[in-house]
């Protein structure tokens, strides 16, 4: 039955704890020879309290950041985060020309479909493991209309 459980929650791509859940965690897959790609997800905060997230780890990468696009002199910008904090009770979507993750230097070719282990680290000293899969195209779902 739990093996069952974690199945379903692995086919699923969401992923939680007992108040953080991490839904369709995705790496774009980008050409050969490309060193650095995103990552997207959203993170719902299902506790009573702010969780400030501070940064990632991926084994496959040299460097994970967390990034924002921005209107900077009328120009759009990328600028690394230090802290991307999700209010009690919602949720914060990393997408494509907003919050991302930024995966520098990959070790080796990303394949379609591929699941690529990712580690989210909180302020509070939680980590969370998450598996993203990589594809071409990015979804992120739009949870404003139903619940899990």
């Amino acid at each position: 039955m739990r093996s069952l459980l974690l199945a379903l929650l692995l086919s699923t791509s969401t992923f939680v704890t007992a108040q953080l859940q991490v839904d369709n965690a995705t790496i774009r897959l980008l050409p050969p020879g490309v060193l650095n790609t995103a990552g997207y997800f959203t993170l719902v905060n299902h506790g009573q309290h702010d969780r400030i997230l501070v940064g990632a780890r991926c084994s496959l990468v040299q460097k994970a950041e967390l990034h924002d696009h921005q209107m900077v002199d009328g120009m759009m910008k990328m600028t690394q985060q230090q802290r991307v904090i999700v209010p009690a009770g919602e949720q914060v979507a990393f997408q494509p020309g907003g919050l991302h993750l930024m995966l520098f230097g990959l070790k080796s070719p990303l394949q379609d479909g591929q699941r690529v282990p990712l580690t989210l680290l909180f302020a509070d000293g939680e980590e969370l493991q998450v598996d993203a899969v990589v594809g071409n195209a990015v979804k992120v779902e739009d949870h404003s209309h139903h619940h899990h």
